[in-house]
């Protein structure tokens, strides 16, 4: 899989040739969600992506007013460093495959988008040593692998049954894979609860 080439910045896309544009962050954003979905599944439709924006220290998906649109939020940090901005865009990204509006996101969808976001960093940008430091998410990824490890392809196949991440179930889980540890399938669909300072994902040696 080539690499994408990134440039200072990532919101001015000067022309390389007829059709060709310098990478920005809506064209990274295609790719993403291209190859999120080739690996996990459709992304809902009903949902509208508003486009990228930056915002304080923490990235989110917002959901203004409730209309089933989505904005990705990235930190200001990223206006700086284009792979943070990469790095948080992936994990981002998975959070538009089966939104549940705003609301909180459980263990294995934290779980899903820091794998991604980590697979994203090496197989396109050619960094694989990028990493989230919050323990929580770091637990979630640990996690969300030990039932890729039963099937590399669960996630596309629970989604089939339950499109929306967030409303997946011990039941669906152990109804799928009746060899997961069943502790670890009530964790999987715990409710997601993160650090209380700021996800800092840092490229670590």
């Amino acid at each position: 899989m080539p690499t994408l080439v990134l440039g200072s910045q990532l919101v001015i896309a000067r022309r390389l040739g007829p059709g060709h544009y310098t990478w920005t962050l809506a064209s990274i954003l295609g790719d993403m969600l291209q190859l999120a979905q080739e690996m996990f599944g459709e992304r809902d439709r009903s949902y509208t992506i508003l486009g990228i924006e930056y915002c304080g220290d923490t990235p989110r998906v917002w959901c203004p007013g409730n209309r089933k649109d989505l904005v990705i939020q990235l930190s200001l940090r990223c206006m700086d460093e284009p792979q943070r901005a990469c790095y948080q865009l992936a994990h981002e990204c998975i959070h538009l495959l089966g939104p549940q509006g705003c609301g909180g996101a459980i263990v294995l969808e934290e779980g899903l988008a820091t794998y991604y976001a980590q697979y994203y960093m090496g197989a396109r940008i050619g960094n694989p040593n990028w990493r989230s430091t919050m323990p929580s998410y770091t637990e979630a990824q640990q996690k969300l692998e030990a039932l890729l490890a039963l099937d590399p392809n669960a996630i596309k196949v629970l989604r089939q049954e339950q499109p929306t991440i967030g409303l997946f179930t011990r039941e669906l889980l152990l109804r799928h894979y009746p060899t997961l540890d069943e502790g670890l399938a009530a964790d999987l669909v715990a409710p997601f609860v993160r650090e209380p300072e700021a996800a800092k994902p840092a490229q670590t040696a």
